[in-house]
């Protein structure tokens, strides 16, 4: 089953925080978008099938791929081109419209989350989530953390062979110079006795 999370938290309402959690299921029609949205206080709720979806939609040339990416966008950029409403007590209007221009919004999706009565589910649910996240996070960091100590040894093992080399290069300069200073030396020697013989 391809399925796709994302928590988000937002200030709305005179900067009230909310989070929510999405969880899109690609191979389950009938329940392809599941919604929990809290408050800290209260918790609402909703699954979604792919024809409720398209109904909440209200797009003419429905793409539903279109539709998910920008509701993952919309939370996933702190609403940057986009806008949002939530309204309602017992049953939360959710509407996010795209902001096409200062003046210009079209409405993206609009669906009704119901508040639960027991909230203990939805909250497992969501701290589930955050280990689940935590851990993944964790498990990267260490393959990061060992990725970092690989190249720091890589680097440190061509840092010291470039420092042999130029080692070398030295001594291998030293050589020649020392050579080139002996046969200049002799070859001077030889010109003073020719100069000498030709006297």
């Amino acid at each position: 089953m391809v399925q796709s999370e994302l928590l988000s938290s937002f200030k709305h309402e005179k900067n009230k925080r909310f989070s929510l959690l999405q969880i899109w299921n690609d191979d389950d029609q009938d329940e392809f978008l599941k919604l929990i949205l809290t408050d800290y206080l209260n918790y609402w709720t909703g699954k979604y099938s792919l024809e409720e979806i398209k109904k909440f939609s209200n797009l003419n040339d429905f793409d539903i791929n279109g539709i998910k990416q920008q509701f993952i966008d919309a939370f996933a950029t702190d609403f940057q081109n986009f806008s949002l409403k939530v309204e309602g007590l017992e049953t939360k209007k959710l509407e996010i419209k795209k902001v096409l221009d200062s003046e210009i919004k079209v409405k993206v999706i609009s669906i009704e989350l119901k508040i639960a009565s027991d909230s203990s589910l939805l909250a497992e649910e969501i701290f589930d989530f955050s280990i689940r996240k935590i851990k993944n996070l964790q498990k990267r960091n260490e393959l990061l953390e060992n990725e970092i100590q690989e190249l720091r040894e890589q680097k440190n093992e061509a840092v010291e062979s470039l420092r042999e080399c130029v080692n070398e290069k030295e001594a291998m300069e030293f050589d020649l110079y020392s050579k080139f200073v002996q046969i200049l030396n002799e070859k001077k020697s030889k010109i003073r006795e020719l100069a000498k013989s030709d006297e």
